[in-house]
């Protein structure tokens, strides 16, 4: 029985590390715009390039990473799981090969994206809120910043993962 090749290679492990840094250097440098930034949009490409357990990794680490730059506070646990759940829902709808075709749906998916991953933020704020009206009304309100973060994952879906479809490749990871 041939001995199977071990998955953290040293180019696997480089691989998350440069991904990891485009997402904390970008999120960084789109901070002066409300929820704009394109970890989500880096996130589900890597997942639906790679699979659950890399886009996993660089979901925690590009929060992790970027919060120390930006800060950390009670959202930063609610922020990982958002994104897990992102990845994960990437990874089940990643089967259809009509998504992994098309990349104007995939950039739609962003989008809806976007407003998945900013329940599930706000989501993580209910223990503090005091009860479901409390959080109806929080959720409500930022519904405007996850338009943004929304409508920012669509127009920056188009812009950045094609040059990145085409990098990826280069790296070969086996």
């Amino acid at each position: 029985m041939p001995a199977s090749k071990p998955r953290y290679t040293p180019r696997y492990i480089a691989m998350i590390s440069l991904v990891t840094a485009l997402c904390v250097v970008g999120r960084y440098l789109f901070q002066f715009l409300p929820n704009i930034q394109p970890v989500t949009d880096i996130i589900i490409f890597m997942t639906l390039s790679f699979g659950f357990v890399t886009g996993g990794y660089i979901a925690i680490l590009s929060i992790l990473i970027s919060n120390i730059l930006l800060g950390f506070g009670i959202w930063t646990v609610p922020q990982i799981f958002a994104y897990l759940v992102v990845v994960g829902l990437t990874w089940l709808v990643g089967h259809w090969s009509f998504l992994r075709q098309h990349l104007w749906l995939q950039a739609i998916f962003s989008l809806l994206m976007g407003y998945l991953y900013g329940f599930f933020v706000s989501l993580g704020q209910y223990p503090l809120l005091g009860g479901w009206p409390q959080f109806v009304a929080y959720y409500i309100a930022g519904l405007y910043f996850d338009t943004f973060h929304a409508f920012g994952n669509l127009v920056l879906y188009f812009l950045l993962i094609p040059p990145l479809a085409k990098i990826l490749p280069r790296l070969r990871l086996d």
